[in-house]
């Protein structure tokens, strides 16, 4: 139960008529956590069903980006696709999540070359550092990230991966880097330091702020 509080507390988070925490462990085990994940959404239901669609302006679109399942043509097709409409997105004031920080190893140049000052480009470069640390003291290596199913698909290395997992990023300047979760405040097309597991990673970019995910 210490995780919630901290990151309560941390980006000053407070629970409302939306927005409930619980763990497994004060809960009382997996079955009591479920029922009671049930019952406040069951709460919120009155509160969500009072919202109505409205219009709105692209800019407040934040769109956290994610690759799903990539093949040997992911570079080539999905990826530059997805990526010309951040490039589309970024132009009429909107915001794009680039992250899964493991899949862009061997391609942050691509990144750090467009970011908008020093600063931005050594942020993420120590991102980078901290997971080649972090994998080496835990006996991994980076470039062994292609999945079966990647592998399958036609991918044979991490810099594959990597190259096609950048260009979901488009082409604008790259000007912010974010920790995890942590709230996504500026506009453009930004970085989320998030592992390469999606569930995790999709989770740390709708926390920060996203409200459209592309997978």
């Amino acid at each position: 139960g210490f995780q919630i509080p901290r990151f309560k507390e941390a980006y000053g988070v407070v629970e409302n008529e939306t927005f409930r925490t619980m763990t497994i462990q004060e809960t009382g085990g997996t079955k009591k956590t479920v029922a009671a994940g049930v019952a406040a959404i069951r709460d919120m239901l009155p509160h969500v069903n009072n919202v109505k669609r409205e219009t709105c302006h692209a800019s407040d679109l934040i769109v956290a980006l994610q690759c799903g399942g990539s093949d040997g043509y992911s570079g080539i097709t999905a990826n530059p696709a997805l990526g010309a409409a951040v490039d589309i997105l970024v132009r009429h004031g909107g915001t794009g999540i680039l992250s899964e920080t493991p899949e862009i190893y061997g391609a942050e140049h691509l990144l750090t070359r467009r970011a908008a000052n020093r600063d931005v480009g050594e942020k993420l470069v120590d991102i980078i550092k901290w997971w080649e640390d972090y994998t080496r003291r835990n006996n991994m290596e980076m470039n062994n990230n292609p999945s079966p199913g990647n592998k399958l698909g036609g991918l044979t290395t991490i810099l594959e991966k990597s190259l096609g997992a950048a260009a979901k990023g488009g082409t604008p300047t790259l000007r912010h880097v974010y920790r995890y979760a942590e709230p996504v405040t500026g506009k453009g097309f930004v970085f989320m330091d998030t592992p390469g597991y999606a569930p995790v990673a999709a989770t740390g970019q709708v926390a920060g702020g996203a409200n459209l995910l592309c997978f």
